[in-house]
């Protein structure tokens, strides 16, 4: 799929939304040892918890079908449903591709592969040629990151934070933090995960049929969101959300999507009626 242009998403106050409240309730070749679950890092933090928390880097929660699941994001207060859809992508197509990405060092960081354009740049929208490259990550993040309640991914006194190492090194390649934390656009996300070139398509000349190839091939889909306080389905303006199917057939046919905010998911949405709440789709590939 291929287009003129690439939206970066601005994220209006919506996307910023601080998830405190609700947190009270609530890419190429990887590295060796990225695929061992059982990996704990020897570091602990309070996290507003009564008792200090073991930070470790994937645990099996209840209902979780494996260690790494989609369900295990939930956005903090930076804007970057952006990146934080297009590492959910990855949870829900190929979680063994986060595994290989994280390598567990022996001081208690992880080396995390990325890529950037192959001229030594961050990629762009439009990259076609790309390297390897690596960020090592310390355990300390910053406190409006992704997962940042006292309960989300916690076991006992067990504290996953695969999200938030995968977070904090795509800020590090990028330049901090303050990089990520206004908008970005989701094609370049996906392109410093995998380390492949992206396209995208506007939802009115999308096929079901193409569509469909894509679920097929794999392939990671991000629907962003215009700036609209108006949106049909439930759904918020200047936001990037998860691809999580397809239901029913030709004119029934009904795609359903996910908030990486963890919560206020949107109702499912008729494909004939795509365009009335979406104004992109991305895409990501393996190849």
């Amino acid at each position: 799929m291929t287009a003129s242009r690439s939206l970066t998403l601005n994220l209006s106050s919506n996307d910023d939304t601080d998830d405190s409240s609700y947190a009270s309730l609530a890419p190429a070749a990887g590295l060796d040892g990225g695929g061992d679950f059982s990996a704990t890092v020897a570091v602990h933090a309070t996290l507003g918890a009564s008792t200090p928390q073991t930070q470790t880097l994937y645990l099996t929660e209840t209902g979780d079908s494996s260690a790494i699941s989609v369900d295990d994001l939930h956005q903090g207060q930076i804007g970057d449903c952006f990146l934080i859809s297009s590492i959910g992508e990855l949870a829900l197509n190929d979680p063994t591709a986060i595994s290989n990405m994280i390598h567990v060092n022996a001081n208690g960081t992880e080396t995390v592969t990325l890529h950037e354009a192959a001229n030594g740049q961050l990629a762009s929208w439009n990259t076609t040629a790309f390297k390897t490259v690596t960020e090592t990550v310390t355990n300390v993040f910053q406190s409006n990151a992704v997962d940042n309640g006292a309960t989300q991914d916690v076991v006992g006194n067990q504290k996953e934070i695969w999200p938030q190492v995968l977070e904090k090194a795509v800020a590090q390649l990028d330049g901090g933090y303050n990089a990520i934390s206004n908008g970005g656009s989701p094609l370049v996300a996906m392109e410093a995960l995998t380390g492949h070139a992206t396209s995208y398509t506007q939802p009115a000349a999308l096929t079901l049929t193409a569509l469909l190839a894509d679920v097929k091939a794999g392939d990671l889909i991000v629907m962003d969101t215009p700036n609209s306080n108006s949106l049909p389905n439930g759904l918020v303006g200047d936001h990037a959300y998860m691809f999580e199917g397809v239901t029913g057939t030709g004119s029934s046919a009904m795609v359903h999507l996910g908030n990486p905010w963890g919560y206020d998911q949107p109702t499912a949405i008729a494909f004939s009626q795509l365009s009335k709440g979406i104004t992109e789709v991305d895409v990501g590939h393996f190849a």
